[in-house]
């Protein structure tokens, strides 16, 4: 074989181990370089915390009406003495939605945010879980049977469609750290109501 020839065949034999030994030298640098986010860790162990029902509602708690739609029929209200930051990155809050005959429909719930979006492959999605409902006549909750983490972001179903208004409260943009701060984030995107009673322009602007 000619010399040419020779060195040309040699070097075609060698191709492959370069370009493999470059992917693996990518690889590695990869790797090495990755850090762990804060975001990722929470998606790998998120744990649920236990946490007593809150108290009752007493006559005349004050609730705050969340705007859904135009064509909401119903009043979609949340009892801020009840919003708070549990420990496991849920936001724990009470919920009424009162009908147009203003009868109480009263559940106590959770409101998961997940790091990533709808969309994300890993780890927990967005999601709620309700742990009881009310009883007005008797003043008490009844526990729900088998509660379980209920996803955003699927089929829409009136359920998913009101959490939905509490996922743009507090999931878009990051959770809010601690109770004063998801105060604040609900009544600067909640609100059907502005604070001097006048209709919010939500309405307009969607």
């Amino acid at each position: 074989m000619p010399r040419k020839y020779a060195a040309l065949f040699a070097l075609l034999l060698a191709a492959p181990f370069v370009q493999a030994e470059r992917f693996s030298l990518k690889d590695n640098e990869n790797s090495s370089r990755y850090v762990e986010t804060e975001a990722d860790i929470k998606r790998r162990t998120f744990t649920e915390a236990e946490e007593a029902l809150p108290p009752f509602p007493a006559e005349g708690t004050k609730w705050f009406e969340l705007y859904v739609s135009p064509t909401f029929d119903k009043h979609l209200l949340i009892s801020p003495d009840s919003i708070h930051a549990a420990e496991d990155g849920t936001v724990r809050y009470v919920l009424n939605l009162r009908s147009g005959k203003g009868i109480d429909n009263i559940s106590s719930e959770a409101l998961y945010c997940a790091p990533g979006s709808f969309s994300s492959q890993q780890g927990k999605k967005h999601s709620y879980k309700i742990y009881a409902y009310g009883d007005p006549v008797n003043k008490r909750w009844i526990k729900a049977r088998n509660p379980q983490w209920q996803e955003l972001g699927g089929a829409a179903t009136s359920n998913a469609t009101v959490r939905a208004v509490l996922h743009d409260v507090w999931c878009v943009d990051g959770i809010p750290s601690g109770d004063g701060a998801l105060l604040e984030r609900l009544n600067i995107r909640g609100g059907k109501y502005e604070a001097d009673g006048r209709r919010s322009d939500r309405e307009t602007k969607k």
